[in-house]
């Protein structure tokens, strides 16, 4: 009996995380599921696919295996990259739901048990954890949540309730048993695989589940190696296109998807590069070809990139509050003005 079979029908959710050459990381993460895993070990499998150069990840492995953390290691001969090494996470899993979770991230505690819950109740397309970042102390920096409105959602309103979240592999759980017979392997090259096997999922799915409450903790400023801007404009919106050109979403439903990210996610990513790391905007503001000609992009970007330093800069600020607060990200807008206060932007 191979190492997948004898997981085969017995597991509710798959818990797989790709890694290179972080064990530090990946020892917070896999203690948070050590100290939730009790009790639910017999539905969950966890599996780490490893492309280091060293041996630090197996050994971090080994540590939580002896401390009887059910584990299934990959450990490739080579680097087969990022894409791949996803891909092959997510074929690997025998469970009926997929979660790809970055070796950095972390399950909030007594958070396990509510996903569980969940996933047992309905077949759903896709689970959305709620995310928030953190620098040091996960624990210590977690944000008041003002609200919690979890619940199922229809497959529209949840593809733009979670928009750019989408992206973010940690914070979507896929169910595996829809797309059966889909290779992750054929999304690779995109940096965006994840996004890919959710909207299939989703998109063969009744209804999504939306936590307002915060599950998964991420590590800020911890990722690189890709374009920011290229990628979740450009790649993002080829894929959102393919998928309208299959007849599975509407290019409606595109739209709106895509505003939500000029809105919601952009101003605050520009009022970075503008005010933290004084970057050029005119590479920037090429990025945003493909979007230039909605409405949603005249109103709330075109005036930073046009109108001089002061203003724009005012206006960013502004922009970023609105997108916090109509994405329901209280918490976080009221951080993003204490950070700002601090700095005295306005003085």
């Amino acid at each position: 009996m191979n190492s997948s079979s004898k997981y085969k029908d017995k597991i509710l959710l798959s818990i797989a995380i790709p890694t290179r050459n972080r064990h530090t990381y990946l020892d917070k993460s896999l203690k948070s599921l050590n100290e939730q895993i009790k009790g639910y070990d017999s539905i969950i499998e966890i599996i780490v696919s490893d492309n280091s150069d060293n041996n630090l990840t197996q050994n971090i492995v080994e540590k939580y295996k002896a401390l009887n953390l059910k584990i299934r290691y990959k450990r490739n001969l080579n680097n087969i990259g990022s894409d791949a090494n996803v891909a092959q996470c997510f074929n690997m899993s025998s469970g009926k739901y997929v979660h790809i979770f970055c070796d950095d991230d972390i399950y909030c505690a007594n958070t396990l048990h509510k996903v569980l819950d969940e996933i047992k109740k309905e077949n759903y397309g896709c689970i959305f954890l709620r995310p928030y970042g953190f620098y040091v102390d996960h624990e210590k920096e977690y944000p008041l949540n003002l609200t919690h409105k979890n619940k199922p959602l229809k497959i529209d309103d949840f593809l733009v309730k979670i928009s750019s979240q989408m992206t973010l592999a940690s914070a979507n759980i896929i169910n595996k048993s829809l797309i059966k017979n889909i290779d992750a392997n054929d999304y690779c090259g995109t940096n965006l695989v994840q996004v890919n096997l959710l909207l299939d999922a989703a998109t063969k799915s009744k209804s999504c589940y939306y936590f307002k409450d915060y599950i998964i903790a991420i590590q800020k400023n911890n990722s690189g190696g890709y374009d920011l801007y290229d990628v979740f404009i450009n790649k993002f919106g080829s894929i959102l296109q393919s998928y309208v050109d299959k007849g599975l979403i509407s290019e409606n439903l595109k739209k709106k998807i895509e505003c939500k990210n000029v809105k919601c996610f952009f101003p605050s990513y520009i009022f970075r590069s503008m005010y933290y790391l004084k970057e050029d905007l005119s590479y920037i503001e090429n990025k945003f070809e493909i979007l230039r000609e909605y409405s949603c992009y005249k109103f709330f970007i075109l005036p930073i990139f046009k109108l001089p330093y002061n203003l724009a800069i005012t206006w960013c600020f502004f922009v970023t509050i609105y997108g916090r607060f109509i994405n329901g990200d209280i918490a976080l807008l009221l951080k993003f003005i204490k950070n700002i206060k601090k700095e005295k932007i306005f003085k």
